[in-house]
């Protein structure tokens, strides 16, 4: 499945990090509308992703390109909560106000 407006960002030949952090993002946004500023985020963190696995394969440090990825990640939290789940006794006494 590929995201609306994520066409480009899907490749064959993605490393690992690329792979897991492309499968972190679909998790995470199902369910929740993303507004522009999140789909923007969501980008970064795949580019971030592209370049860690290419600075891995040359043997490089990556640990200040994975800590942007974190970072972005905890922004994509803040711009982007999980929706909050209604108490199971509220959802039923809704659901017999309406009938």
């Amino acid at each position: 499945m590929t995201l609306p407006g994520f066409d480009d960002y899907y490749t064959p030949n993605e490393g690992l990090q690329e792979k897991a952090t492309k499968e972190l993002i679909d998790s995470y946004v199902q369910g929740r509308p993303l507004n522009p500023s999140a789909v923007y985020i969501c980008k970064t963190m795949i580019n971030i992703a592209r370049n860690f696995d290419a600075l891995n394969a040359k043997g490089r440090d990556t640990s200040r390109v994975m800590a942007q990825l974190l970072s972005w990640y905890q922004e994509l939290e803040n711009k982007s909560p999980a929706a909050k789940e209604l108490d199971p006794a509220l959802t039923a006494l809704l659901a017999e106000a309406k009938a």
